[in-house]
Parts: C-alpha cells; structure tokens; sequence
C-alpha cells in the first residue's frame, strides 16, 4: 500500500498495518475497539478528501469559463474519474452495510452487534462471490484512472497510485499461493475488521480520484510559455510598400504593461507611449528593402538603472499592385447586378479600366467600383489595365465563378412544412418563395403556378391548380374549413427567379394540428 504525503493520511495506514497484524494474533475486545476507531477516523479522512476533490473539480468549472477549448478534454475525463470513483465507492458502501446487515445489523447506538462474528464477511466475500466482483471493479477502475494520466507520468503513477489490488505476504513472510485476495482480505476475519478493510479501500479509490484530476488539473496548463524575460516587438502595418504610402509601427516589449509606459526612439525619433504602446509613422519612398531600428527603456522595477531593449525590423518597398476584389464573394450570379471592386496600388483610380472575358458585361459606375452582369454558368474571368504614362499596361487578371441564385424556401405564411396550426393555415393566402441568407439584397423570386391538394377528415381528397402565389379559387373555401387533423399537399411548384428562368421546386406538406 503506497503512504499518501498527508500525514493525516500516513498514520490512518500505519494503524491500519498495525491493526491487521494484531488481528492475526487476538481478536480481543480492545482490538475491536481499535478497528472501530481506525474505522471512524477512515471515513472522516474520505469526507474530507471528498471536499478537496469538490475544489478541484470546480476550478475545472472556472478554467471551463475562461478556455473552454483547451479546459474542455480534461474536465471531460475528471468528470469520468469521478463518476467511475463514485461508482465503485457506492458498491463499497453497500457492501459494508451488507456484511453489518449479515453479523446482525447495527444496536442502539449505532455500534455494529456482533463485531467479531467471523463469518458474515466470509459468507458475503466468499461464499457470495462478492470479493472477485470487487477485485473486479477495483482493477477496472484502476486502469481506467490510470488511462486519464500523461503518458511520461504514467510509469510513476502506477507505482504511486494508492489503489492497488494484490494479495499481501502470510506471517512467514513469504507470498501465500494458495490465497486468494478474496481469501486473504475476508476470510474468517471479524466483520469490524472487513468493514475497515472496505473502508480503507474507499480511502484508496479517493486518493487515486484526487492524485488523477490532480494530474488532469496541472494538464490544462502544461503546455502553456512561461515568461521570464522582456524584450521589444514590433508590429507593422505592411513588410511590402508602395512609393508614396504610409509604413506604421507599433512597438511595446513583450509582456509589456498598460500602466508603465516605455521610452522609445526610433530611427532617432522619440516616440511617446501610451498604455504601454507607442507608434511610428514615416512615409515610405524608394522601392527597395528598408529598415526601422531603435531602442525601448523600461524603468527598472526595483528602482535601479533602466532597462534598454534594442530593435531592428525591415520592410520592402516594391512597385504597383494590383487587387480585384467582389464585394459579397468570390462568385458571380447570375440575373443580379455583381458589386466589384479594383484598386491599383501607386496607380489613380481613373487610370484603371477592367474588361470581362466570359459571357457577360462589366461596367464601371465611378473610381474602384465596378458592376458584373453575367449570363450563363461557368468561369468568367476580368482583366485590368492601366495608362501609365501614356501606355496601356495589363496590371493583372482574376477568375470568378458563375453561377446561378440559389433555389428559394417554399413558405406559407412563415411555415416551410410540417406542423402548423390550423386557425393560422386558415388565414393564409398563397405560397412565398423567399431566398434565405442570400448575399445580395432585394432579390426575389416570384411563384407563377402550384397544385394544392387536401385531405380532409371525412371528405373526399380535393385538387385544384394555382396560376399566381394565390390559392386556387376552387380551394377557398375548403381552406377556410380546415380543421386539425388535416392535411395540405403542395407540389408541382413554378417560381421564376432574377435570371428569368422558371424552376420546378420539391413539394412540401403541412399537417394541422
């Protein structure tokens, strides 16, 4: 049995070992007393072991609350090891209460009556079965406590773990073959005794609770840096510049503090800092690599000679760029008026022109906006130029996709199928299709025919055709009856979208209710 560090904890096993081998001398009345004190003072031990585990699991809990992707595997398995140690803690208890039951059950002051009757542990553990069932259990469990552990500590913990499950050495000192660990533990031992026995394995099932969410806990933060030095960074707006743009750096130390503000140069310009943060801004000319350089002094925490942190960050200057973006996404549809925007770095808007390779047009509405009408599915593909000093320059090219507007939802009312109450069907006029989550604002589709059919209770089934998102006229009335119960088909559903095509959707049904 592997010693806990708590010395609490040390001396409850001590007696116990103790214990166990005056048993195997006398059972005497003051040896009985002497298990029931160990007994007592075992179970205080696991209510308050039980209350640290609590802490633990409800710093897992907080954790929970500020990282819950990283917190999140391991409070999964503590929450596991704890289920399972409560588990096979319950089976021991009643187990114990089982035994008590069997020497004839507890007296007026809650003392166990017959204390040193020999047999009713035997008769339960052996006789029973119910030690191979808790040998069992108790291995199952210390496996799977033991598969919660990192694996580079996984070798220590088998050693350490308190809950272990092997039969102990005979007077002799040498190892009893013939014993069972049912045998060794339970066997004509007074039911005092057993129940301690049971009591101290609870105790061992706690500590391998607390030594493995212990292990968990520690887990969350293995990974994470720890910081012991402060050095400067740099951030900067772009590392590849055009002639004639702005570079802007923001510069702090690395952990740097809001409250204590660095003095910074840069380039031998003094920066003023603020909340730990200073920024330097320079216009960028000539193409080419360049560099920024300085220094960040941080005042000396205990009031000595302050602490300069020396930098060097480069950044290129290049020439023209070209970037053509859509405004909702990489995909043009078809039927709608596609946003697009085109910039040139270095270059004036009004020098850029673009032209549409595909079937479609492109038209540009005012500096850097552009408008694609396109016709058919497929690729498309626009290509941009520039008059730079009185020539024409391709400046670059991008390729978008064609495609057509996504089908609409078929509603009536704000019902799309299912279930809907019938007063609310009743006062429905015709069938929407509505474009839902659609990049693009205003774009509708328009329904030009459906057939409905209903199936009444007590009826006969009944048909009519729609020319218009309206109910069939026919229909009227049997849609103003409808009562729960019935139900509504809806199929054979035209709509026309903004490329004028006319599409067949999927039927629906409404069932009232």
């Amino acid at each position: 049995m592997a010693l806990p560090k708590d010395p609490r904890q040390k001396m409850i096993n001590i007696m116990y070992l103790v214990l166990t081998a005056m048993l195997a001398l006398n059972v005497s009345a003051e040896i009985l007393n002497a298990f029931t004190i160990v007994n007592n003072s075992i179970n205080t031990s696991n209510g308050s072991i039980t209350e640290k585990n609590q802490v633990v699991y409800d710093q897992f809990v907080k954790q929970m609350e500020k990282d819950a992707a990283k917190t999140g595997p391991f409070k999964q398995k503590a929450d596991l090891a704890k289920a399972a140690a409560k588990e096979a803690f319950d089976y021991i208890e009643g187990l114990k209460k089982t035994i008590i039951t069997e020497a004839g059950g507890l007296d007026e002051h809650g003392e166990i009556k017959g204390m040193s009757d020999l047999d009713a542990p035997t008769r339960v553990m052996e006789n029973n079965k119910k030690g191979p069932e808790l040998e069992a259990k108790l291995v199952a469990l210390r496996n799977q406590l033991l598969s919660y552990v990192t694996p580079k500590d996984k070798a220590a913990f088998e050693k350490s773990l308190p809950l272990k499950i092997e039969v102990g050495k005979s007077s002799s000192g040498h190892g009893d073959s013939k014993k069972t660990w049912t045998t060794y533990h339970f066997n004509m031992v007074p039911t005092i005794a057993a129940v301690t026995i049971l009591s101290k394995f609870q105790n061992d099932i706690k500590n391998s609770e607390a030594a493995v969410i212990d292990n968990l806990f520690d887990q969350i933060s293995a990974d994470d840096f720890k910081f012991d030095k402060i050095r400067p960074f740099i951030s900067l707006n772009s590392k590849n510049l055009m002639d004639g743009q702005e570079l802007v750096a923001s510069i702090a130390v690395g952990a740097y503090s809001s409250t204590v503000n660095p003095s910074i140069t840069v380039n031998g310009q003094t920066i003023e800092a603020h909340e730990g943060l200073g920024t330097f801004r320079a216009t960028a000319s000539g193409i080419g690599e360049k560099s920024i350089s300085g220094t960040v002094t941080l005042p000396s925490p205990n009031g000595g000679e302050p602490q300069s942190f020396p930098f060097t960050e480069t950044y290129n200057v290049g020439a023209s760029s070209t970037s053509i973006s859509a405004d909702k996404m990489n995909v043009l549809y078809i039927g709608v008026q596609n946003p697009i925007s085109i910039s040139a770095a270095g270059v004036p808007a009004e020098s850029v022109s673009a032209s549409l390779s595909g079937s479609g047009s492109i038209t540009k509405k005012s500096a850097g906006t552009y408008v694609v009408n396109v016709s058919s599915p497929g690729k498309a593909v626009i290509n941009v130029v520039a008059n730079i000093d009185g020539k024409t320059r391709s400046l670059g090219q991008k390729e978008f996709r064609v495609k057509r507007v996504p089908d609409p939802t078929l509603q009536v009312g704000t019902y799309k199928g299912g279930s809907v109450k019938a007063a609310e069907f009743r006062i429905q006029l015709g069938v929407r299709a509505v474009l839902e989550d659609f990049e693009f604002e205003g774009v509708k589709y328009d329904v030009v025919g459906f057939r409905v059919g209903i199936e009444s209770r007590g009826k006969e089934y009944q048909e009519g055709d729609a020319s218009s998102p309206y109910f069939p006229a026919n229909l009227a009335a049997s849609i103003r009856s409808l009562r729960p119960g019935d139900i509504v088909h809806i199929d054979n559903v035209k709509v026309k979208g903004p490329d004028g095509v006319v599409r067949t959707m999927p039927s629906t049904m409404y069932k009232l209710n």
